[in-house]
């Protein structure tokens, strides 16, 4: 399944389809001893998690590309903050 993902200097977030998947993702989260914590923000809602950014992100991106997820880019993200890839993990464009 992918999962849309969207950055900025202070977060890296991954967006669920709807919340019992974002419940699944935490699951998959804890279990591997990664950070998260639920966004904040006006626009932020019950399906999406924050990664925070570095090293402590791309541990979450592997727990869950170890789970099987997969990356792309959410339709948000400005196109100059998309690239290939994100922290060395595949992320796609469309």
């Amino acid at each position: 399944m992918q999962l849309h993902i969207s950055t900025s200097p202070r977060a890296t977030w991954v967006w669920a389809p709807d919340a019992e998947v974002a419940n699944r993702l935490q699951g998959i989260l804890s279990e591997a001893g990664c950070s998260y914590s639920n966004a904040v923000g006006k626009h932020a809602d019950n399906r999406i998690l924050d990664l925070d950014i570095g090293v402590v992100a791309l541990d979450g991106l592997n727990a869950l590309a170890d789970a099987g997820y997969t990356f792309r880019w959410h339709p948000k993200q400005h196109s100059l903050n998309r690239g290939s890839n994100l922290y060395g993990m595949s992320v796609s464009d469309g």
